[in-house]
């Protein structure tokens, strides 16, 4: 039985672009979750394969479940994309599950619910980095980096996924949300500001699987 951290709700924020081969495992992950207080809110930049079609048939086997928001808007980027997907949520925490990636398993989202049901003054928290290669898994324990000493570790790299980042959705709001330049990682401007007021909490846990692939937008990220 699920305890009462249910109450919060969470934001699943996916965008798309042609993304057929990907996008039916990111949507299994989620129709799998046992987390029910969830909205999934979907931005397609005007796919010309087989995505609409997909994602016409999560809509209907699923909207009976969890609300599904579905808008679509010009390709203009990822940061872009997040940005515009992210004015439409109205969870208390939001999560970006990009259409190529997927949670690792079926207790993802109840478990990142939890860490914030534990702590009501938590804005964010972020965990390892699992990632996909050629069909074989390769945890990326980030957090090792991170605990000892957060602040030098971001003046490194940008060590914090947002594929595994949870936060308040007023944060992302209040911060600004990502960089819309196509040549920067689009979420480490919004770390910088977040830390200036907020530490994270980083947790040795894993919540999604990032794929990699010639075809990845994010990549870059790594």
């Amino acid at each position: 039985m699920l305890s009462s951290h249910n109450k919060l709700k969470i934001s699943i924020i996916t965008c798309t672009y042609n993304s057929e081969k990907f996008l039916p495992k990111a949507l299994e992950s989620i129709e799998n979750q046992t987390y029910p207080n969830v909205e999934h809110i979907i931005n397609d930049s005007y796919s010309t394969d087989g995505t609409m079609t997909i994602l016409q048939d999560y809509i209907s086997r699923n909207q009976s479940r969890y609300e599904i928001k579905l808008i679509q808007s010009e390709p203009k980027g990822v940061g872009n994309a997040l940005n515009v997907a992210t004015q439409a949520a109205t969870g208390d925490i939001i999560h970006y599950l990009h259409s190529d990636d997927y949670y690792l398993h079926e207790r993802a989202l109840e478990n990142a619910a939890q860490y914030f049901y534990d702590s009501p003054n938590l804005v964010w928290l972020t965990g390892n980095f699992v990632v996909e290669w050629r069909g074989k898994r390769l945890t990326i324990p980030q957090t090792h980096i991170l605990q000892p000493n957060l602040e030098i570790a971001l003046s490194v790299m940008n060590f914090i996924s947002h594929e595994n980042t949870f936060m308040r959705t007023e944060a992302v709001q209040q911060y600004g949300g990502f960089m819309e330049s196509k040549t920067d990682p689009v979420e480490y401007t919004l770390w910088l500001k977040l830390l200036k007021e907020h530490q994270p909490l980083i947790v040795n846990d894993e919540f999604t699987v990032f794929i990699i692939h010639k075809d990845s937008t994010s990549t870059g990220n790594i």
